[in-house]
């Protein structure tokens, strides 16, 4: 008896994605795992709009990526302060806040949701959202 192993490629067509380069990315929810994404995001160099409908929740969020990125520093810029603070203000530099989705949607290249789990929710906003986004 002979054993065959097929060795299956699967490819998608990602020429079109392949094209596009994510500068501006909208993150839709500050909570602990909107605010998170937010921060390697702009940890990337990327620009980050985080979105709630709260100005408050933002205020959190950044508020809590700072102090995420102050921890950060001293592991890494333990004998270097200056240099830590830089860090920590470069980064803070590449995330702002809004609370109309709407207004941030059309300059974004890519938008990720971190909101309540609750399908219809999530088809809602995705639903008003599609109309504002570039293709």
């Amino acid at each position: 008896m002979a054993f065959f192993t097929h060795r299956i490629s699967r490819s998608f067509c990602s020429s079109a994605v392949r094209s596009v380069v994510i500068k501006n990315v909208m993150v839709i929810g500050g909570g602990q795992m909107g605010a998170g994404i937010a921060q390697v995001a702009a940890s990337t160099g990327h620009s980050v709009t985080l979105v709630d409908m709260s100005e408050d929740i933002l205020k959190k969020s950044v508020k809590g990526i700072e102090g995420s990125l102050k921890r950060v520093v001293k592991k890494k810029f333990a004998d270097k302060p200056e240099a830590g603070e830089e860090f920590v203000q470069k980064i803070l530099q590449n995330v702002s806040i809004s609370t109309d989705p709407a207004a941030a949607v059309p300059s974004s290249d890519l938008v990720l949701e971190a909101i309540v789990e609750n399908l219809k929710v999530k088809q809602d906003l995705f639903s008003r959202l599609d109309k504002l986004a570039p293709a």
